[in-house]
C-alpha cells in the first residue's frame, strides 16, 4: 500500500516540476522580449541620451567583468553582502528559538524588538559611521541589522507554529526541555526559518548596494556612483542589472538548498489528500 501511494505521488511531483520549468522558460522568453522592445525604443526614438540601450548595458558588464573593473567590486560587494547575511543567521536564528520558547523571554524582550524593528538600517548610517568608521564593518552591521528581523521574526512564528501533538508524543517519550526544543520545535520550525533567511537574503542585498552607493569606498554600489556621477550610463545599467542577477542567483541557490535538505517539505506538498 505504502509503495502504491509513493508510486502515485511521483507523476503529480514530477508534473509540478515540468510545470515550474514551463513557467521558467515563459518567465525568460518575456523577459526577452521586453528588453528587445526597449532596446528598439531606444535606437528608434533615439533616446540614448537619457536611457541606456540594454545590448549598450550588456556591452559594458563584459566589459567591466572581463577588464576587472567590475569583476574585483562585485567581489567587495559579495564578501560583505555573506559575512554580514552570516552574522544575521547566527544571531537571528537562536534569539528567536529563545523568543519562541519561552513566553518569558518573548515578553522581557518583545518591547525592544518592536522598537528597533522598524527602523530602516540605512536610517542608521551616521551611527554607523560614528561606531565602525567608513568600511567594511560599518557595511557588515547595516547588512547584518536589516537581515536580522525577517529571520528572527520568522524563527519565532515557526515555533510558535508547532503541532501540539508533536510535543506530546515527545513527552510520552520521554523528551522534554531543551531536548525538546532541539528535537521537535526547530526541525519542525526549519521551513519557517528557511524562508526567514531567502527574504532576508534579498534584503540584505539592497541594504548592502545600497549603502556601498552612498558611503561606500568600494563595491558595485560604489561603482554606480562612480559612472552616475561621470553620466556613464551603460556602465550605471550594467552594475543595476548584475545586482539583479546576484538577487536571482542567490534565491535559487538558496531554493535548491532548502529543496535538498527540507526534503520532506516537497514531499509532504506532493503526496495526495
Amino acid at each position: 500500500m505504502a509503495e502504491r501511494v509513493a508510486r502515485d505521488s511521483r507523476p503529480s511531483a514530477v508534473g509540478e516540476q515540468g510545470l515550474l520549468r514551463r513557467a521558467n522558460v515563459t518567465g525568460l522568453l518575456f523577459a526577452l522580449g521586453l528588453l528587445l522592445i526597449a532596446e528598439a525604443c531606444v535606437r528608434l526614438l533615439d533616446l540614448s541620451d537619457s536611457v541606456a540601450a540594454p545590448g549598450d548595458a550588456a556591452g559594458a558588464l563584459v566589459q567591466g567583468l572581463a577588464d576587472g573593473t567590475l569583476s574585483g567590486e562585485v567581489a567587495t560587494t559579495l564578501s560583505t553582502y555573506v559575512e554580514g547575511l552570516a552574522l544575521a543567521v547566527g544571531i537571528g536564528v537562536p534569539l528567536g528559538i529563545a523568543i519562541g520558547s519561552s513566553r518569558t523571554v518573548e515578553s522581557a524582550s518583545s518591547v525592544v524588538v518592536e522598537f528597533l524593528r522598524p527602523i530602516p538600517a540605512v536610517a542608521l548610517i551616521p551611527l554607523a559611521i560614528f561606531w565602525f568608521g567608513l568600511g567594511a564593518p560599518m557595511l557588515r552591521f547595516l547588512v547584518a541589522y536589516a537581515a536580522v528581523w525577517p529571520i528572527l521574526v520568522h524563527t519565532v512564528y515557526g515555533l510558535r507554529g508547532v503541532d501540539r501533538m508533536l510535543y506530546d508524543v515527545a513527552a510520552t517519550s520521554g523528551v522534554t526541555g531543551a531536548a525538546r526544543i532541539a528535537r521537535v520545535s526547530v526541525p519542525a520550525a526549519l521551513p519557517s526559518i528557511a524562508t526567514g533567511i531567502r527574504i532576508s537574503a534579498a534584503l540584505a542585498l539592497v541594504v548592502c548596494v545600497t549603502a556601498e552607493y552612498f558611503v561606500g569606498t568600494e563595491g558595485i554600489g560604489h561603482y554606480m556612483q562612480d559612472h552616475g556621477v561621470a553620466y556613464r550610463l551603460p556602465e550605471l545599467y550594467a552594475a543595476a542589472a548584475l545586482t539583479g542577477l546576484l538577487g536571482l542567483t542567490v534565491d535559487v541557490a538558496l531554493r535548491s538548498g532548502e529543496r535538498r535538505v527540507l526534503h520532506w517539505v516537497g514531499e509532504e506538498r506532493a503526496r495526495p489528500r
